[in-house]
């Protein structure tokens, strides 16, 4: 586990299974794609209305959110993850929040550019923390090397990922 700061938000980067029980609140995806189906969207429905075989992402956590559908052929992919993570932070302070968990299995699933996923969560955390937030945790749970090294990326590129 690393741990960052953005702001006064402490921020840690999990890869692997991680018990979501004692957070506050958690955004994973509802429906994740398995490999027999084109995995195009966090959807049981793809686009054409064919229907895939998914699996639900188990939580023990009493507040849960679900990412949005987002698909690769999605234009406006980074801004659903931006406003989905920007509005998931709104709900933790509405419900005085203290820890909150980011569960990327399911976009990464999806096949979303791992940077786009680490990018805009990342900014959104970072608008988010200039607001004296009283969210004093945030977990990232990622499954995969590779967004581990796009969070590590994107926390490290405060600045450069801010401009675009």
């Amino acid at each position: 586990m690393e741990q960052h700061s953005i702001g006064s938000i402490r921020v840690s980067v999990i890869l692997g299974r991680f018990d979501d029980s004692e957070l506050d609140l958690v955004v994973k995806a509802q429906d994740i794609p398995l490999g027999i189906a084109p995995a195009r969207a966090i959807s049981s429905k793809d686009a054409t209305g064919r229907f895939g075989i998914t699996i639900k992402e188990a939580s023990s956590a009493d507040n849960v959110i679900h990412w949005p559908t987002i698909s690769i052929e999605d234009p406006n992919r980074r801004n659903a993850i931006y406003n989905a993570t920007s509005n998931a932070l709104i709900s933790a302070e509405d419900i005085h929040a203290t820890q909150v968990g980011f569960f990327t299995m399911g976009l990464e699933v999806s096949r979303l550019p791992s940077w786009e996923i680490a990018e805009e969560i990342v900014k959104a955390i970072n608008d988010y923390s200039k607001n004296k937030p009283t969210l004093g945790k945030i977990l990232l749970v990622v499954s995969s090397p590779t967004q581990v090294s796009s969070f590590q990326y994107a926390i490290n590129n405060i600045p450069i990922i801010s401009q675009k």
